[in-house]
C-alpha cells in the first residue's frame, strides 16, 4: 500500500482543521445563541396566553358575579423569584401572588395586574408596589380602551420584560341595556358618568389585563425546536470536507511542487549531476531551504572540481616520483660508473700516453653529468607541503643541496602563511631556481630569501655563479625551466624579475598577492 503523501496529509489536516471550527462555531450557535434565541420567542408567546387566559377567566368571573368580585390574579404560594420565570402545563407561565407589603424591586418580577379604563388598579398580583386602588403601573405603554391584545418587550424601571395586555369584559343582555346590577363606576372609566360603556359586539370593557415577565429569564423547551437547525448544522458540516479538499490542493499545490522540485535535484545530486540549482522563490523557510541546497551544490561542484585537480596533481607527483626513481635507479647509477672507469683508466695510463686527456675529458664530462643529474633528481623529488609546511620544506631543499651536492645554500626564510595554491608556487620557484643555478651558472654559493612585501609574498634567488647576457640570443631567459616558472607566476597574479650578466652572477626575483591566505 504505497504511504500518502505530503499533499494528502496537509489536505486532510485542512479538513479537519476547517471541520473543527465549523463544529465549534455551530456549538456556539446552536448551545448558546439559539436557545437564548428561542426561548425568548417561547416566553414572548407564553406571556401572550398566560393575559389571554388570565383575561378570560378574569371576564366570566365578573360576568358571573355581576362586577362586584376580583379574585387574586397570581398563586398563592408559587415559588417564582424576582428575575425568574416558571411555565406552567397549560402553555402560559406562573404568576405567584405575593401578599408582601414590601416591594423588592431589585429585579423585574412576573406579576398581573387588572387596570380600569380610567387607570386604576383593580386587582393585582403584587400588592406591594401595585395595590388594588393606585394608580402606578408597571408599564405606562397600556392602551386602557382597547378591545385588541397588546405586548412585546419593554424597559421597566425594573428592567426589560416581555409583556401583554388583554381585555376584560363583561357581558350585557341582548338588547344592549346594562345589566341589572351595575358595578363600581371605576368598571367604565372615569368619564363615563354612570353610563353605559362603549360596546363591542355586546359586551362592555371592563378593563385590561396586564401580564410581564423578566425577558432574562429562560424557559424550558426551547431545545426542542432545534431539529431543523441541527439538520442544516449536519449539511454545513457535510460541505466542509469537499471545501476543505479544495482549498486543500489549492493551498499546497505551489509549496508541494517547490518541495518536488527540490527532492528531484537532491536525487540528480545523488546520482552524480551537480549542475542542477533551484529557482529561489519567497522569503519562507522552503526559499531558505532552496538557498541552502543551491550553495550545498555550489560547494559540492567546487570540492569535486578540487578533487580533480588534487587527483591530476598526485598523478603528476607520482610521475615525477616515478621518474626521479628511474633516473636514479638507471641513468645516475650508470654515469656513476662511467665516471668511476674513467678515472681508474686515467689512473692506469702512463703519465706521457696520448689518451690521458681524453680520459681526463670522459671523466669530467661524467662528473658533471652526475651533478647535473643529481640536481635533477632534487627538482623532480616532491616535497609533503601538507606534512612539513613551506618553511620546513625549503630548509630540506637547502639542506640537500648542501650535504649532495656540495653547494652551499643560505637560507633567510620568514614564517608566513599563504594560501595552498601560494605556497605550492613558491615551493616549486625555489625549486627551479636553486636547480637552474647550480646546472648553469658552476654557483659556489646560493642565497634563498622568503619574506612579506606589501601583502605579497617575495621569493629571492641570488647566486655568485658565471652568470650570463639575457640580451644575448638562446640565454637561459628564454629557457623552459624560466618559462615555467614565469606561467606559474603569473597564473596567481605575481610577476618574476630576473637580472644577470657575465660574471656577476644572477638573480631572480619572484612576487604573488598573498590571496586567500587563512
Amino acid at each position: 500500500m504505497r504511504p500518502l503523501g505530503l499533499q494528502a496529509k496537509m489536505t486532510g489536516t485542512y479538513v479537519l482543521v476547517t471541520a473543527a471550527a465549523v463544529l465549534v462555531v455551530e456549538a456556539v450557535v446552536i448551545g448558546v445563541v439559539t436557545p437564548r434565541i428561542l426561548s425568548n420567542q417561547e416566553l414572548a408567546g407564553r406571556v401572550k396566553a398566560t393575559a389571554r387566559g388570565s383575561a378570560s377567566k378574569m371576564s366570566v368571573q365578573i360576568t358571573e358575579s355581576g362586577g362586584t368580585r376580583f379574585g387574586d390574579l397570581g398563586i398563592q404560594g408559587a415559588d417564582v423569584t424576582p428575575g425568574t420565570a416558571r411555565p406552567d402545563k397549560q402553555g402560559g407561565v406562573v404568576i405567584p401572588q405575593l401578599n408582601s407589603r414590601e416591594c423588592n424591586r431589585s429585579a423585574p418580577s412576573s406579576l398581573a395586574v387588572l387596570v380600569s379604563p380610567s387607570g386604576r388598579i383593580l386587582a393585582t398580583s403584587f400588592p406591594g408596589c401595585y395595590p388594588v386602588g393606585g394608580t402606578r403601573l408597571p408599564f405606562t405603554g397600556l392602551s386602557l380602551r382597547s378591545f385588541a391584545s397588546q405586548g412585546g418587550r419593554a424597559m421597566t424601571p425594573d428592567g426589560a420584560v416581555y409583556w401583554a395586555a388583554d381585555p376584560v369584559v363583561r357581558g350585557v343582555p341582548s338588547d344592549g341595556m346594562p345589566s341589572a346590577k351595575p358595578g363600581p363606576s371605576d368598571l367604565y372609566g372615569s368619564n363615563s358618568g354612570g353610563s353605559t360603556p362603549p360596546a363591542d359586539h355586546g359586551k362592555q370593557l371592563v378593563g385590561t389585563m396586564y401580564v410581564q415577565v423578566p425577558a432574562d429569564a429562560a424557559v424550558p423547551g426551547g431545545l426542542a425546536r432545534l431539529g431543523p437547525l441541527l439538520w442544516v448544522a449536519l449539511v454545513l458540516l457535510l460541505l466542509t470536507v469537499p471545501v476543505g479538499i479544495v482549498f486543500g490542493m489549492l493551498s499546497t499545490r505551489r509549496l508541494i511542487r517547490r518541495l518536488r522540485r527540490l527532492a528531484g535535484n537532491t536525487e540528480a545530486i545523488a546520482s552524480g549531476d551537480l549542475g542542477g540549482r533551484v529557482p529561489v522563490t519567497g522569503e519562507d523557510e522552503v526559499a531558505q531551504l532552496e538557498r541552502s541546497f543551491n550553495r550545498m551544490a555550489e560547494r559540492l561542484d567546487q570540492a569535486r572540481a578540487a578533487e580533480r585537480q588534487l587527483v591530476g596533481a598526485n598523478a603528476r607527483l607520482a610521475e615525477r616520483t616515478r621518474i626521479a626513481r628511474e633516473l636514479h635507479d638507471s641513468i645516475s647509477q650508470d654515469l656513476f660508473s662511467i665516471n668511476m672507469l674513467a678515472g681508474g683508466l686515467r689512473k692506469a695510463l702512463p703519465a706521457n700516453s696520448g689518451l690521458r686527456n681524453e680520459v681526463e675529458s670522459v671523466e669530467r664530462a661524467a662528473s658533471e653529468a652526475v651533478q647535473e643529474m643529481q640536481a635533477l633528481l632534487l627538482e623532480l623529488r616532491p616535497m609533503a607541503l601538507e606534512e612539513s609546511g613551506l618553511v620546513p620544506a625549503l630548509q630540506e631543499l637547502c639542506r640537500a643541496y648542501r650535504e649532495r651536492l656540495g653547494v652551499t645554500v643560505v637560507a633567510d626564510l620568514e614564517a608566513v602563511e599563504l594560501a595552498p595554491p601560494v605556497e605550492h608556487a613558491v615551493l616549486r620557484v625555489a625549486q627551479e631556481a636553486l636547480a637552474n643555478a647550480v646546472k648553469h651558472s658552476g654557483a659556489a654559493e646560493v642565497r634563498l630569501r622568503l619574506h612579506t612585501e606589501n601583502g605579497s609574498v617575495a621569493v629571492d634567488v641570488t647566486d655568485d655563479g658565471a652568470g650570463f647576457d639575457p640580451e644575448t640570443e638562446g640565454a637561459p631567459r628564454s629557457g623552459l625551466g624560466l618559462r615555467l616558472m614565469r606561467e606559474r607566476v603569473e597564473e596567481l597574479g605575481g610577476s618574476i624579475a630576473l637580472h644577470s650578466g657575465k660574471g656577476h652572477g644572477t638573480s631572480v626575483r619572484v612576487l604573488i598577492p598573498n590571496r586567500g591566505a587563512p
